[in-house]
C-alpha cells in the first residue's frame, strides 16, 4: 500500500501571511490539527497545529471586571492594559510566525510502512505529501487510524 492510497487530498492549506485567528477558524471548521504552511509561490515552509496555537496563546490571560449598569469596569487597570496588548500580539501573529519548518514528508508513491515509521515520533502529527514542490495531500494520524478501521 502506498501514501496516495490513504492521504487526504487536497490538503487544507494556509499561507505564511495568514492570521492566527484565521488559523484557529479553519482548524476548528474543518476539524483537523494542524495544515501545511505555504510561501507565496506555493512551496511548503511546514505546518502549523493546534499545539503551537495553545502553546503561543496559553499566558493570554482575561482580566476581572465589575459588572455595573450595562457594562463592565476592570478592577485593575494594568491587568486591563496588558491583556489589550498581548490580544493586539496575537491578532498581528501569523502561519508563517509559527511554522513549524523542519517537517518530515513524503511523496505520493511513499511506501505507507515508511509513513507510519515516521509518524511513530510523537512530535509528528502529520505528513504532507508532495509531488515535486507542490503539497497534493497530507497523511494524519487519523488517515493511519481509518486504516484499523477498514
Amino acid at each position: 500500500m502506498l501514501v496516495r492510497d490513504i492521504m487526504s487530498s487536497p490538503a487544507l492549506t494556509v499561507t505564511a501571511d495568514t492570521h492566527i485567528p484565521e488559523v484557529a477558524r479553519l482548524l476548528r471548521a474543518h476539524q483537523i490539527s494542524g495544515m501545511p504552511v505555504l510561501d507565496a509561490n506555493g512551496a511548503l515552509l511546514g505546518i502549523v497545529t493546534d499545539h503551537d496555537l495553545i502553546l503561543r496563546n496559553a499566558p493570554v490571560r482575561e482580566p476581572r471586571y465589575f459588572a455595573i449598569l450595562s457594562g463592565y469596569i476592570p478592577l485593575n487597570l494594568e491587568e486591563h492594559r496588558h491583556y489589550k496588548e498581548q490580544l493586539r500580539h496575537t491578532m498581528a501573529v501569523t502561519a508563517g510566525d509559527m511554522t513549524e519548518p523542519d517537517v518530515p514528508v513524503v511523496a505520493p508513491d511513499t511506501p505507507l510502512e515508511h509513513a507510519m515509521e515516521l509518524m511513530l515520533d510523537p512530535s509528528v502529527t502529520m505528513l504532507p505529501v508532495l509531488e515535486g514542490d507542490a503539497v497534493i495531500g497530507v497523511v494524519t494520524r487519523t488517515d493511519l487510524v481509518r486504516l484499523i478501521e477498514k
